[in-house]
This record gives structure tokens, C-alpha cells and sequence, in this order.
């Protein structure tokens, strides 16, 4: 079987000026997408960008892929800025780690949020060939990456498990991370598997 290969869709960002703690800004930052592809799938992690429009030209652009030619989206958590372009994928699979479905269908704020849960389904219950499914608990307690070798090496699409590259070479969780202590050993962990990490709202790097 042939190696999985990735592009970046869009690099994300963090807000110039944090907000003060517990007290997220949506509208200031984006999350870094991309595009994995292997000999059967075509998977988009985190689709983030508020404007469907844009994410759209971004997609064309980056991969010259429509979003009807993607077939599987994967989240690797369910903060809002990592889905707000999922509707432009509704023939899409949508994929999340059962933990973190299952803690939002609890405590999900909004009836859009609601209707979107409800079709997401466990990633844990559709394998993707090639792919491992790697737990980074920390930011949140479900957060999800995504492993694969490539000819270049291993890449881990790392999603808020690593924010940068800044927050990766200090060892540092976001500010508003769940469990910091636990954050930190999924940096760690990441760390010793990975030649090349794609964090949640910075271009990739090397390890």
C-alpha cells in the first residue's frame, strides 16, 4: 500500500492579543486544515475558517479538490473554530473520538451545535487505512490526532495537542487547556513519535 501523502489547506493563527483566561475569541484566530489522502480516502482535518466561502477557494487553490470530492472529515475536537466550514462537506463523513462526542452531546450550548453532533460519528468505529489514531488528551480531554508514515517520515496532524511551534519548543498547553499537566505529557508523547508535527493553528514543522 502506498504511503499517505498531505498538503495544507489553510495555516491557522492565534489572536495577537489573548483574551484573559477562560475566555476564548473565535472571531481573531483559525485553525490550521489539511488534506490527507491515501489509496482510498480523502480526509480534511479541522475545516475551520468562519467563512464557507472562503475555506472554499482555499481548498481549490491548495489541492484542487471541490468539497464533494472530499469524502471524510475528521475533527480533532469540537471548539468551533475547528468546524465552522463543515457544512460545505455534507457528503462528507464526519469523524470525531467518541469521548469528545460524547462530552459535547452533554453540554453543547446551541441548537446548531445539537445538529451537528448528531451526525458526527466515532472515528474509533471507521479505520482509516494507513492512518492511527493517536490520543492527546490536555487541551481537551478528547482531543484526537492523527499519525501516519510518509516518505519524508511520520506526521502527526497534532490539532491543539500542539498550538505552534513556539508552544511545542517550550513544552507549553494553551492557556485554556483542560488539563495542563496532562497537555504537556501529549506534547511529550508527540514528541518522541513524530519527524514532522502539523499543530492547530501554525504551519507544519520539523522535528
Amino acid at each position: 500500500m502506498k504511503n499517505p501523502t498531505w498538503k495544507i489547506v489553510h495555516i491557522g493563527f492565534l489572536p495577537k492579543n489573548r483574551k484573559p483566561k477562560g475566555i476564548p475569541s473565535w472571531e481573531d484566530q483559525a485553525c490550521t486544515s489539511t488534506l490527507i489522502e491515501t489509496e482510498t480516502r480523502r480526509i480534511l482535518v479541522d475545516p475551520g475558517l468562519r467563512s464557507t466561502g472562503e475555506f472554499h477557494r482555499f481548498l481549490y487553490q491548495q489541492t484542487g479538490c471541490e468539497p464533494e470530492e472530499i469524502d471524510t472529515i475528521f475533527l480533532t475536537h469540537f471548539h468551533r473554530h475547528h468546524w465552522q466550514s463543515l457544512l460545505l462537506f455534507r457528503k462528507s463523513a464526519w469523524l470525531m473520538s467518541r469521548s469528545e462526542i460524547r462530552w459535547w452531546r452533554k453540554n453543547a450550548s446551541s441548537e446548531e451545535e445539537q445538529d451537528i453532533l448528531a451526525r458526527i460519528v466515532p472515528v474509533e468505529d471507521h479505520p482509516l487505512p494507513g492512518i492511527e489514531i493517536l490520543r492527546t488528551p490536555g487541551h481537551v480531554h478528547g482531543l484526537t490526532s492523527l499519525m501516519f508514515e510518509t516518505r519524508e517520515g511520520i506526521v502527526v496532524v497534532a490539532g491543539d495537542a500542539i498550538l505552534t511551534f513556539e508552544h511545542f519548543d517550550n513544552r507549553e498547553p494553551s492557556e485554556n487547556a483542560e488539563d495542563p499537566r496532562e497537555a504537556r505529557r501529549s506534547i511529550d508523547r508527540i514528541a518522541k513519535m513524530a519527524d514532522i508535527i502539523v499543530p492547530g493553528h501554525d504551519n507544519y514543522f520539523v522535528v
